[in-house]
């Protein structure tokens, strides 16, 4: 081997505790935005899209997360229905606060499937969602 590649094995234990570590404050975060019914309502029709329309779902729920909050009608087929059909009636009608949190929490998912993936994504929100 090169003293590049042991370099780099060498790095391994080092890259593998930061992402555990960025993985956790990630978690941390996110289980605090489950808190709030609507950044819990926006995870969950992101973990949807993500779920069934794979990694380009974040950009899909995104769009259709911003039509619901100026007053327009979604195409949110890839929601389960339960999660649509809530996301409708309290996003269609949410006040500026709660907007604002609905934002936070699409920035947040983006972030979160950016750095680390759709899997950790799924996973993620689904823990998360639970302890609500």
């Amino acid at each position: 081997m090169s003293d590049f590649s042991d370099t780099l094995e060498s790095l391994i234990p080092l890259v593998g505790n930061a992402a555990i570590a960025k993985a956790q404050d990630e978690l941390d975060t996110l289980s605090a935005d489950a808190d709030d019914p609507t950044k819990a309502l926006v995870l969950a029709l992101m973990a949807d899209a993500v779920e069934n329309l794979g990694p380009e779902g974040i950009k899909v729920a995104k769009r259709e997360i911003n039509k619901l909050l100026r007053g327009e009608a979604p195409k949110i087929d890839w929601a389960s229905p339960r999660v649509a059909s809530d996301a409708v009636a309290a996003l269609q009608n949410a006040e500026r606060a709660e907007k604002k949190s609905a934002r936070q929490a699409i920035k947040k998912a983006g972030h979160i499937l950016g750095t680390f993936g759709a899997l950790f994504f799924k996973a993620a929100v689904a823990g998360a969602l639970k302890k609500v």
